[in-house]
């Protein structure tokens, strides 16, 4: 009788799934583009911070929506989704226009923004509660704002800016509403996570993501990050400047 042993038939190793291959790479690549120093950036207008700020900004977010896909919680990132959308949308909007009303435009912006703030800070004093922000330094700021107009129209509603774009992100905006559906308490969160069945009787569920295997949402950062990178360059920064998140971005 032969004392050796059986040759165990070696097994194919396990194919990763796509979902968690590509959660990596979407971590990786935002970690990479946080990552870069643009503290040399002299500033001269807004139109820069604003490109940038909103870049780093789906960077985060693509992080967060990356964690929640790789541990079975895609649904619940229908919020941090939505905001790369639509940070997706603001910029190609920027970059669609003209150099002067893009200047305009990042002014606007901010304005709305600041306005808003305002509003809150009047609404919590008015009810006798104070809030830990001193608004002096942000109103200070002089901005070129006017109030009224299409730039004005296109930065209240983000309908009006998809409209009014060089190359209108249509399919950008539909995934946008859908994912707003489930960003916010509406009836169709409240139908996805408690269904009925036989049309009478409770159930639980869940929404199910547009992007299961974060496909789109990997070219959703290439789009953001070269059309930021393109904002610089005709804003006049050097190429090296301008296309850094591009290098940081491709390099990982």
């Amino acid at each position: 009788m032969s004392g050796k042993k059986p040759k165990t038939k070696r097994q194919p190793p396990r194919a990763t799934a796509p979902h968690l291959v590509n959660a990596a790479i979407v971590q990786r690549t935002a970690r990479a583009v946080l990552a870069v120093d643009m503290s040399d950036v002299v500033l001269k207008d807004f139109v820069p911070q604003v490109a940038v700020g909103l870049c780093r900004a789906a960077a985060a977010q693509s992080i967060v929506v990356a964690t929640l896909t790789r541990t079975g919680q895609a649904s619940s990132a229908a919020p941090n989704r939505r905001l790369v959308l639509e940070a997706a949308i603001r910029l190609i909007w920027l970059s669609g226009l003209s150099k002067a009303d893009r200047h305009t435009a990042a002014s606007v912006m901010l304005e709305s923004d600041r306005k808003d703030t305002n509003e809150t800070l009047a609404y919590l004093e008015e009810r006798g509660q104070g809030a830990p922000f001193d608004p002096t330094e942000m109103n200070a700021f002089e901005l070129d704002a006017p109030t009224k107009g299409l730039l004005q129209e296109q930065v209240r509603k983000l309908r009006a800016a998809v409209v009014g774009s060089q190359s209108e992100p249509w399919s950008l905006y539909a995934m946008w509403r859908e994912e707003t559906k489930y960003a916010h308490p509406s009836g169709a969160l409240a139908g996805q996570y408690a269904p009925t069945h036989d049309q009478a009787h409770l159930s639980s569920g869940q929404p199910d993501p547009m992007d299961p295997d974060l496909e789109a949402h990997r070219i959703l950062q290439t789009l953001i990050v070269m059309t930021t990178c393109r904002i610089l360059v005709e804003e006049g920064f050097p190429d090296e400047t301008a296309n850094r998140l591009a290098v940081a971005f491709f390099g990982e």
